[in-house]
């Protein structure tokens, strides 16, 4: 267990944490993952700093963490699993490290609150769904380091205008922009 008691930690990953009153974490540093699940449902949840030296946030880890409003994701961080940030409607603040090669399926489906987002140069793949019913998004940068974007990743992002789709992409999944009806350019 954590100095403060609120998160179990084994083997270099945050296993379990206790959310109750919380609003802010300051993940301790030495962690290395965020496991599946971690911080599920913790509702009351604002702001989580990640340290740096995690290099993956599991499937669901913040899921349904409807008020986590800002979060930093460290340039260690290489992938962002399936779900992981699902449901997290009051994101609205969100600076992505140069270290990310993949984001997994769902991973911020319905995070309505997010309106900009850029992508390191250092991102390969974009799983399906992952951005899907952000309508608040007005843009995303993806890098020149893109290949494939997967099926319905973007769809009903109603709030995007224009987008730029990097040369290096060689798979577009089915649906990935449908719904985008503010899609000018």
């Amino acid at each position: 267990a954590t100095d403060d008691g609120r998160a179990i930690i084994c083997n270099g990953s945050i296993q379990a944490f206790a959310p109750a009153g919380i609003t802010t974490y300051d993940i301790p540093s030495g962690v290395n993952a965020i496991a599946n699940q971690v911080f599920r449902g913790a509702s009351e949840l604002v702001y989580v700093n990640i340290p740096t030296g995690v290099k993956s946030i599991g499937e669901l880890a913040f899921f349904e963490c409807t008020s986590l409003r800002e979060i930093y994701i460290p340039d260690s961080v290489n992938s962002i699993e399936r779900s992981a940030f699902q449901y997290c409607s009051g994101l609205d603040r969100m600076t992505i490290g140069k270290g990310l090669t993949s984001v997994g399926e769902y991973a911020f489906q319905y995070c309505s609150g997010l309106t900009s987002i850029t992508l390191p140069n250092s991102l390969t793949s974009i799983g399906n769904y992952a951005f899907q019913y952000c309508s608040g998004l007005t843009n995303i940068t993806l890098p020149n380091s893109l290949t494939s974007i997967g099926e319905k990743t973007f769809k009903d992002c109603s709030g995007l205008t224009s987008l730029t789709l990097p040369n290096s992409l060689t798979s577009i999944g089915s649906y990935a922009f449908y719904g985008c009806t503010g899609l000018t350019s």
